[in-house]
């Protein structure tokens, strides 16, 4: 997958570049050359009007008259010069232009439309030009300056012609230069010009190929990453992490990779923790079934074979009967356990004082306590204190914890019941003396049916398993601690 991902990416970067390239290289062919065309265009226009003018200008110096003097009736004698319509450019002085400014030109006079040129064994004449030619210098003649390409039957293919018209002293047009370049020099430069940007531009796309290859292993990198993750977790271990700290869309996938690996970690403990729990609550209910089943069996069978003797009969009856009442204690403890662990199952909540339920719970209990000589010491601060909650299922939470610190003082003792405040909370605390709880027992001692390894107390371990269920849905937040090696503290934690 990753190669596959890596060689697209790849594949369409280097599309989007060559594609760039191409576009981008042929605009600038086209435009550069129809640019460098035109500045040309305007540059040889530009030589032939000035040529035309220095002509006009000087042309006392460079005129002769094609008739040396003409005489008309009552005139006398008319000479040479620049309103003279025979004047013509010495043929030397047109060979003189074309050595000074490397080229080739050409005059045609408006009179009798024919070329002139330095070497006068060229003769050429208006009516052998095609029609763009004559085109060309009718523009002339009209007083524009024209640039074309159209006379290769009198240049050479591959030229650029000009033509720019000749004034005498009043601005009349009698005649049109025709100047022209060879334009290889020009397309050789085009040429060399795109040889360069073709060269330039395959280094640089190498250049954008080896960095392409750099950021798409960059890009790649952290989805390798996550994919490799993923693949952890495939396998069971939900404790790895992607190690991708960034800031964009890969970055929050990976954060919710991390996410999504911690709560499958926790997922899986509580799936360990249930299947646990419900292997301990087998063998829990299998031990505690054991032992009333088994004197119910027993005694039944010696009723039923007749071998118990008549005096002992009602004797097998009550032991029977408490039997019976031991099961039923199980199952309404069992049944109470999974009614309140169901966030379903409803509960009264009104508006009540948690010192009177408190004191009630207390005074419950006075006479299991009188029995073992335990002394309840009530240390309440407050008079009384609103709180939302089930009357019944509260006291019976309270009455399971006072209940269990009286059994596990010793004779003689006390089981202080404090209420204080601590900052914003209300605590309450209830503390016995005697054997304190091992370390290991206070993991597991609101697990249902766990009971520590050194009690001598009978039960079920169900009762502090019902009291942290009652304050997980009070939102109570119920827990145990020694404050010495003789001393247990249970408390409770309101906001």
């Amino acid at each position: 997958m990753r190669n596959k991902i890596t060689k697209k990416l790849l594949l369409y970067f280097l599309i989007i570049v060559l594609a760039n390239s191409l576009i981008s290289s042929g605009i600038f062919v086209v435009l550069g050359q129809k640019v460098y065309m035109d500045a040309y265009k305007e540059y040889l226009a530009r030589r032939a009007e000035d040529i035309a003018q220095a002509i006009s200008d000087n042309m006392d110096i460079f005129a002769y008259a094609a008739e040396e003097e003409t005489t008309t009736p009552g005139r006398g004698k008319k000479q040479g010069g620049k309103n003279n319509p025979n004047t013509r450019v010495q043929p030397k002085y047109i060979d003189w232009m074309d050595q000074v400014l490397e080229g080739k030109v050409w005059l045609i006079y408006k009179e009798d439309k024919i070329f002139q040129r330095g070497n006068s064994d060229i003769a050429l004449s208006y009516d052998d030009l095609t029609d763009y030619e004559k085109a060309a210098i009718d523009k002339a003649f009209e007083g524009n300056t024209v640039t074309s390409e159209s006379f290769d039957n009198i240049f050479d293919k591959g030229t650029l012609s000009a033509v720019a018209p000749l004034k005498d002293s009043d601005g009349s047009i009698y005649g049109a230069i025709l100047i022209h370049e060879d334009i290889a020099i020009a397309r050789r430069f085009i040429d060399s010009a795109f040889y360069v940007l073709m060269v330039s531009g395959l280094v640089g796309i190498f250049i954008v190929l080896i960095m392409i290859i750099i950021f798409v292993c960059k890009f790649i990198r952290p989805i390798n990453r996550i994919d490799s993750a993923a693949k952890v977790m495939i396998d069971g271990d939900y404790q790895v992490r992607t190690g991708v700290n960034q800031d964009d869309e890969i970055g929050d996938l990976a954060k919710n990779m991390d996410e999504l690996a911690v709560r499958l970690e926790r997922g899986r403990k509580e799936s360990e923790n249930i299947d646990r729990m419900r292997n301990d609550f087998i063998s829990s209910m299998s031990h505690e079934l054991k032992t009333p089943v088994t004197v119910m069996k027993a005694s039944l069978e010696g009723l039923v074979s007749g071998i118990i003797p008549e005096s002992e009969i009602e004797n097998y009856h009550k032991i029977l009967y408490e039997e019976i009442g031991v099961l039923d204690k199980l199952v309404m403890d069992l049944m109470e356990l999974n009614a309140v662990r169901n966030k379903s199952f409803p509960m009264n909540f009104k508006e009540e004082d948690l010192i009177s339920v408190l004191k009630d719970a207390a005074r419950s209990q006075r006479v299991l306590a009188d029995k073992k000589g335990v002394e309840i010491i009530l240390n309440i601060e407050d008079s009384y204190y609103m709180f939302s909650c089930d009357y019944t299922r509260l006291r019976q939470m309270f009455i399971t914890v006072i209940n269990n610190g009286i059994k596990y003082s010793d004779a003689d003792e006390q089981v202080i019941i404090r209420q204080f405040r601590d900052r914003n909370f209300i605590k309450i605390q209830v503390i016995n003396k005697g054997n304190a709880i091992d370390s290991k027992d206070k993991e597991h001692i609101f697990e249902a049916f766990y009971r520590g390894k050194n009690t001598s107390e009978k039960g079920f371990g169900l009762g502090l398993a019902i009291a942290k269920e009652i304050a997980n849905r009070h939102a109570i937040h119920l827990h145990v601690f020694s404050e010495s090696e003789r001393e247990t503290v249970f408390e409770f934690v309101l906001q």
